[in-house]
């Protein structure tokens, strides 16, 4: 039976970037088994390891704030469940935060609100770029497309984006950084970063290059 549920934050190093989902899901899978951490299983006939992850993250891209739930069979205390972590997690991987929240709260992945990019970018001026910023974010409706099986879908990026930041920029380089959140939940949609540098680099006028992609954090509902 369920005793107890954890919200485990961590972060994803280079040593995990090029990792598929459904690998770093067994590499968990494995490392609490060898932490000996009391994972509760699934009802069912192919019972599975009560673990959550908030967003699947893709391949390539680093992290500094993923958030998983983990669904004990045993309570276990904060320094416990933080000593084992800490010793058996993953290569890549490293342990942020714990939040021990109430065992039947709804899904991190139901309660997930939206997502923050930060991303190096390369191709334009800095003037170019804000240009460019301050007319996505002025836009009522931006038209993008995207494909979904096997067939191409318009849809309006514009409510999907929440804010883009231009937090450096270097003009003799022309490169600098971008913070970008977008919406990334169930019922809400799901914004996709690469998908707003596309948005910029039409409205300049010229190819952008992302050479780093780090998602910053998950923010779930009613968290700041």
């Amino acid at each position: 039976m369920p005793r107890q549920r954890w919200r485990i934050v961590f972060r994803r190093d280079e040593g995990a970037r090029f990792l598929a989902h459904l690998d770093v899901m067994k590499l968990w899978e494995r490392a609490l088994r060898r932490a000996g951490i009391p994972v509760a299983a699934t009802e069912g006939f192919n019972p599975r390891p009560r673990i959550v992850f908030a967003a699947p993250l893709p391949l390539g891209m680093l992290a500094e704030r993923e958030v998983v739930d983990i669904v004990l069979s045993e309570r276990l205390t904060v320094a416990d469940l933080r000593g084992r972590l800490e010793r058996d997690l993953p290569e890549g991987f490293a342990l942020v935060d714990l939040h021990d929240v109430w065992v039947n709260a709804p899904s991190v992945a139901a309660r997930l609100a939206s997502a923050t990019y930060r991303l190096d970018i390369a191709g334009a001026d800095e003037a170019a770029v804000r240009c460019a910023v301050a007319g996505l974010l002025a836009a009522e409706r931006v038209e993008r497309e995207r494909q979904k099986d096997k067939r191409t879908v318009v849809y309006d990026l514009r409510p999907l984006v929440i804010g883009v930041d231009v937090l450096r920029w270097d003009d003799a380089g022309g490169d600098g950084t971008l913070r970008i959140e977008v919406r990334h939940s169930q019922d809400g949609g799901t914004g996709r970063p690469e998908e707003v540098v596309a948005d910029l680099a039409a409205r300049i006028g010229r190819d952008l290059t992302t050479t780093l992609t780090v998602r910053e954090r998950l923010t779930l509902v009613d968290e700041d």
